[in-house]
């Protein structure tokens, strides 16, 4: 069986088409890659705002415990954070630390060690490594001496 000749023209035709099939698979390949993209980040923002809310009822648990002295309180707190965590929550650990603004908010100033966090009001929180809540501090000033 004889193959059919194929012309210049119909050679460039081919290649045309060729080149169309080729983009529109690239094409392709880049919105499956974009639609992955999104749903990722979509599945963060939702986590994002779910853990946000839930960082507000832990801290509503930490004041009833602090005046309840409640050991069944401790557990459920225990296992929210436990939970929490699972989900790449971690507390920012100021306490005594040098004022670090990325992760912190300075909400008042006290005698100490100058720069230093000398006690947290409100703790800070990332998620997977972002900063979802700063922690509200007090950062120490040296008083001058007379």
């Amino acid at each position: 069986m004889k193959k059919p000749k194929i012309d210049a023209k119909q050679n460039q035709k081919l290649a045309e088409l060729e080149e169309k099939l080729k983009r529109a698979l690239a094409d392709y390949a880049n919105l499956e890659k974009r639609i992955e993209s999104n749903r990722q980040l979509y599945a963060t923002l939702t986590s994002t705002a779910i853990v946000s809310k839930m960082i507000e009822v832990l801290d509503d648990l930490y004041l009833a415990q602090e005046h309840l002295k409640d050991p069944g309180l401790q557990l459920t707190i225990d296992k929210l954070l436990n939970i929490l965590k699972a989900e790449g929550l971690e507390e920012i650990s100021a306490q005594g630390k040098i004022f670090n603004p990325e992760l912190m908010d300075c909400v008042d100033v006290a005698p100490g060690n100058q720069d230093c966090v000398v006690s947290v009001k409100k703790k800070g929180y990332t998620l997977n490594g972002h900063c979802l809540r700063p922690a509200h501090v007090v950062v120490g000033r040296e008083t001058p001496k007379n």
